[in-house]
């Protein structure tokens, strides 16, 4: 569809339109709301409003009369409204929202956050083409998940639910590798290295060397981030491979990662920690620097051409 150009602006955006409600309907049944996806306008309409006629929410919401009364009459015999005389006009009714709806509306909210961060990430298009832009939230929204193999309401249930850390499994090999190579061909697609490639595809490597790996897995049992603590040398670990897939990020994993790092240091005995990193992550370096990493001069040759800063923690 996508070669016929603006000419299929419409049904993608239907497309994409009925991914979504898709999706959405998928989160509310896994968590046991009783709504449909297709009546969030007029239950947003009459949460901030508190009571309006179906006039005012057809004009409001800019849709027909007839489509407004057809939604608003299954909402009132599934109890989700309630049926009012205006009290300044006792020739009209207005609608407003049940006490059901008004708990399953709280019972949203945290949902609907996690929806508009990841719709938001989404829609970070830098093109002024507004087909290119279009295309980027496709892939973003929808044809995404055949690489993260996961669908949007995946990636929202797995924002609300959180993750355990597990020690390395090799259940995990594939996408353990493919979240770190999402990662570095997303910032370094031209300086990927063998020792990239040699400790993603032979992890077991590192942990019969006496290193360890660490994994955080989300309860539907899928890879949300990653971390290498290298084998212990000179009396100090080296962390490499701290990975959070795209999805999952400001949720606080990478903290919880390097919070890990020191509390496996302290069990082994180890009082510092080192890591390399590019200058041209800037995110990165702020994290590290909080946790108190600090820059230092770089005694060895790096295997990663991109790692222009060496920094180090002790206490």
């Amino acid at each position: 569809m996508e070669e016929f150009g603006v000419l299929s602006l419409g049904s993608r955006l239907k497309r994409l339109s009925d991914y979504l409600f898709q999706e959405v309907q998928a989160i509310y049944h896994d968590q046991h709301l009783p709504v449909s996806s297709t009546y969030f306008p007029i239950l947003r309409s009459l949460q901030s409003s508190g009571a309006m006629s179906v006039m005012e929410l057809a004009h409001s919401l800019q849709l027909s009369h007839p489509a407004i009364s057809k939604q608003t009459s299954k909402m009132l015999k599934e109890g989700l409204l309630l049926k009012d005389m205006d009290k300044q006009d006792q020739r009209r009714f207005v609608l407003k929202l049940s006490p059901q709806a008004v708990q399953t509306m709280a019972q949203i909210e945290p949902i609907l956050q996690e929806m508009q961060w990841l719709l938001e990430q989404a829609c970070q298009q830098q093109s002024e083409h507004f087909m290119q832009a279009i295309e980027h939230l496709e892939r973003q929204v929808h044809l995404e998940r055949q690489v993260h193999r996961g669908s949007f309401a995946t990636k929202v249930l797995e924002r609300l639910e959180g993750y355990q850390l597990v020690p390395y499994d090799g259940a995990y090999q594939d996408a353990f590798y493919q979240l770190n190579m999402d990662w570095l061909q997303r910032y370094f697609s031209g300086q990927i290295e063998e020792a990239d490639h040699r400790l993603l595809t032979r992890p077991e490597q590192v942990m019969s060397a006496g290193g360890e790996i660490w994994l955080a897995v989300s309860g539907r049992g899928n890879l949300l981030g990653s971390l290498v603590l290298e084998p212990p040398a000179n009396k100090m670990i080296k962390l490499s491979k701290l990975a959070v897939a795209t999805h999952y990020q400001q949720k606080g994993l990478g903290q919880a990662l390097i919070d890990h790092s020191q509390q496996r240091a302290n069990g082994l005995g180890v009082k510092k920690l080192c890591l390399e990193t590019a200058s041209c992550l800037q995110a990165a370096r702020q994290l590290y620097e909080k946790n108190g990493f600090v820059l230092m001069p770089k005694n060895l040759p790096s295997e990663y051409r991109r790692a222009d800063m060496y920094m180090e923690k002790q206490w």
